[in-house]
C-alpha cells in the first residue's frame, strides 16, 4: 500500500508521516512538498525505508497528476485552498484522498465530487485532523446512544504554545474573519465573524477560556447527516493575545482583500499580510495543550438526554511535536490506515460521521493517548 502525504514536512504533515512510520501496512511513505530540500531532510530523520521525498507542486496540476499516479492514497496536509485541485488529480488516477478540512465553503464544493468518487470506488474523506475530524467522531458517537439527537455543539481552546500563530496564519485569519455559520431551530444562519462570545470551561490546564462562532467544516456536514437535528454551532478560543492582535489587524483594514496601487503594484493588504506571516518563523515552543468538548442532546427512553466528550492533549514532546500538530496529523494517518485496510462504511466524498463506525476510529485513536472522556446528562423531564 503506497500513501502519498503532500506537506507531509509541514508542521501538521509531520505528525502524520511520524505516526505512518509505525503502521505496517504502508509499504512506501512519499513525502510530497514543493520544498524538495525539506523533505528529503524530514524523510532522512525519520530513518524508515519505505520513507522517500519528492517535489510536488500543489498549484501545477501536471506535477499533481504525475505524484498522486500509482498511489493508493494520498494524505493533502497542504492549505484547504488546494483541496479541490488535489482530488481532481485522485479522480484521475483513483487515488483515496483525505485532508484536514474545507473551512465550511470549499468542503461544500468537495461534497459535490461525491457522486464522481462513488463511481470510482473510492473514499475522499472531508476533514479529518482535531477539529474538523475527531470532533465528528465525537459527534457519532454520541448520536449513536441517543434515540432522536437534535443538538451538538463544539468548543475548543488553546493554552500555551507560545507567541505568534499556533499553525497556518492564513487560516488562523480566515476563520477570525468570515462569516461563521450556526445551524439554529433547523436553518443555516450566517453570523459575523468573532460573534457569539462566550466564556466556557474546558480540562485543566486549559480551564476558562471565552471563544466566539468560527467559520468551520462541521456545519457543512453534521446539520445535515442527521434527520431532525435543530441546532449545531462551534466555537474556537484562541489566547486573548492573539484575538487582540487580530482585532488591531482588523481595525487597521489589513485584512482587507480590496486592491491598491502601491509603487505600480496591484495588490491587497490581505495578500501582503498572508506572504510576510508565512515567511516568518513557527513558534517553537513545545509547552501547550489542546482541547475540545463535544455536547450532544438529544431524546433517549423519551427523556432528554445530553452527552460530552472532551479531550485534552499536551505536546508530543519525545516526537518533538506541539500539541497543535499532534492532535491535528495523528488522526489523519489513523484514518489513512483504516482506509489502507479498508474499514470505511462507504465511498464518495464524505465527512468523518459518515465514514467510520466511531469505535473503531476511537480505540485506534487511543493507542497515541488521543483519549476521549465521555460524560452524560440524564434530565428527569420527559419531552414534551
Amino acid at each position: 500500500m503506497k500513501i502519498l502525504a503532500i506537506g507531509g514536512c509541514g508542521a501538521m504533515g509531520k505528525a502524520t508521516t511520524r505516526a505512518l512510520i509505525e503502521m505496517p501496512v504502508f509499504d512506501e511513505i512519499i513525502i510530497g512538498d514543493i520544498n524538495l530540500e525539506a523533505a528529503q531532510a524530514w524523510a532522512q530523520k525519520l530513518g524508515d525505508k519505505r520513507v522517500r521525498a519528492l517535489r510536488v507542486d500543489v498549484t501545477d496540476a501536471a506535477s499533481l497528476c504525475a505524484a498522486t499516479r500509482g498511489v493508493d492514497i494520498v494524505a493533502n496536509l497542504t492549505l484547504y485552498e488546494f483541496n479541490l485541485p488535489i482530488m481532481q488529480a485522485c479522480l484521475e488516477n483513483r487515488c483515496h484522498y483525505l485532508d484536514l478540512g474545507g473551512l465550511y465553503h470549499v468542503t461544500k464544493k468537495q461534497l459535490a465530487l461525491h457522486e464522481e468518487f462513488k463511481a470510482t470506488h473510492r473514499l475522499a474523506l472531508l476533514g479529518m485532523g482535531a477539529s474538523p475530524g475527531m470532533t465528528n467522531i465525537a459527534a457519532a458517537m454520541g448520536v449513536k446512544q441517543l434515540d432522536q439527537v437534535t443538538d451538538i455543539h463544539i468548543r475548543t481552546g488553546t493554552k500555551g504554545g507560545g507567541k505568534g500563530f499556533g499553525y497556518s496564519a492564513k487560516t488562523v485569519l480566515d476563520e477570525c474573519t468570515m462569516n461563521a455559520f450556526v445551524f439554529e431551530n433547523g436553518a443555516m444562519q450566517e453570523v459575523p465573524p468573532l460573534s457569539g462570545r462566550e466564556h466556557y470551561t474546558l480540562p485543566d490546564p486549559v480551564g476558562e477560556v471565552e471563544g466566539f462562532y468560527s467559520i468551520h467544516s462541521e456545519l457543512a456536514t453534521l446539520p445535515y447527516q442527521y434527520p431532525g437535528i435543530q441546532n449545531v454551532s462551534f466555537g474556537v478560543a484562541f489566547s486573548p493575545r492573539l484575538v487582540n492582535m487580530v482585532e488591531t489587524l482588523i481595525d487597521l483594514q489589513l485584512t482587507s482583500l480590496d486592491k491598491f496601487s502601491y509603487k505600480n503594484i496591484e495588490i491587497a493588504p490581505r495578500e501582503f499580510l498572508d506572504a510576510h506571516l508565512m515567511r516568518l518563523p513557527k513558534p517553537e515552543e513545545l509547552s501547550e495543550f489542546k482541547a475540545f468538548r463535544v455536547e450532544v442532546g438529544g431524546i433517549k427512553d423519551v427523556k432528554r438526554k445530553t452527552l460530552s466528550y472532551e479531550i485534552l492533549v499536551p505536546s508530543k514532546e519525545e516526537w518533538g511535536i506541539k500539541a497543535g500538530a499532534y492532535w491535528t496529523g495523528v488522526p489523519a494517518a489513523v484514518a489513512a490506515e483504516l482506509m489502507a485496510k479498508r474499514k470505511y462504511l462507504a465511498v464518495g466524498a464524505l465527512a468523518p460521521e459518515a465514514a467510520f463506525e466511531p469505535e473503531s476510529m476511537l480505540t485506534r485513536l487511543m493507542d497515541y493517548d488521543l483519549r476521549m472522556k465521555a460524560m452524560a446528562q440524564q434530565n428527569s423531564e420527559k419531552n414534551s
